[in-house]
């Protein structure tokens, strides 16, 4: 639903405008439909959404509020206000919106990494859990889940399956060839981990990948480098 105009490169002010006006004409288009049928409830979630777009705080809860009304099993809607609320750093409504979403739609592994990450700003780290567990049981295709039980588990001191976890995100990672900031922290924790326990050989296959990275996991990996086998 959204435009695609191909114009010549300008400043971040130029098209942050150019976007802002994109957004504007699609919530314009969205309401023509709804003066067709005021309870079209794709028009509602949808404008809900480019108003997330624009900040526009207290439109998107407008148009979500509607969606609910026209239909209380909308999962988007719900979602989309727990976003809205997420933004505002209101986390205990955005908290109750993200259970509505999963009532909704509990076989989606986003709406339980989006109560998840909830939860862990609330800092209730045994109900995040349980909610990323239920995700990677949902089958995350996002690959979002697997590094947030890698850290909780470390957290509480569970380390057999953080390493579990990071060994396998590492993986899905290699697969799908991803290099970014979640690689280096799977690579920093396996090889501080293995060190840990005595097998330098696996440390030092993680740590000599860290030298791929700028940064800190390249001061890291100097450090682990000095293992002596």
């Amino acid at each position: 639903f959204f435009l695609m105009i191909r114009r010549p490169p300008r400043s971040t002010q130029s098209r942050s405008s150019a976007a802002s006006d994109v957004y504007k004409r699609q919530v314009l288009y969205f309401r023509k439909a709804l003066k067709l049928d005021r309870n079209c409830l794709a028009a509602w979630t949808l404008i809900g959404h480019e108003y997330l777009e624009m900040k526009n705080i207290a439109g998107a809860i407008e148009a979500y509020r509607n969606a609910v009304e026209i239909d209380q099993k909308d999962f988007r809607a719900w979602y989309g206000l727990g976003q809205t609320y997420e933004l505002q750093n209101m986390n205990h409504y955005a908290l109750y919106y993200f259970t509505r979403a999963v009532i909704s739609r509990p076989r989606d592994a986003r709406m339980w990494n989006a109560m998840g990450s909830c939860y862990e700003k609330l800092d209730k780290k045994s109900e995040a859990l349980k909610c990323y567990e239920r995700a990677e049981n949902c089958k995350d295709k996002e690959g979002i889940t697997l590094h947030k039980l890698g850290k909780l588990y470390n957290l509480i001191g569970f380390e057999v399956k953080a390493v579990s976890c990071f060994e396998e995100n590492l993986k899905r990672k290699d697969e799908e060839q991803i290099v970014d900031k979640e690689l280096g922290e799977c690579l920093l924790y396996l090889a501080k981990y293995y060190k840990k326990i005595g097998e330098y050989e696996k440390a030092l296959i993680y740590s000599r990948r860290l030298f791929d990275f700028n940064g800190p996991e390249r001061d890291e990996a100097n450090n682990l480098s000095l293992i002596h086998i």
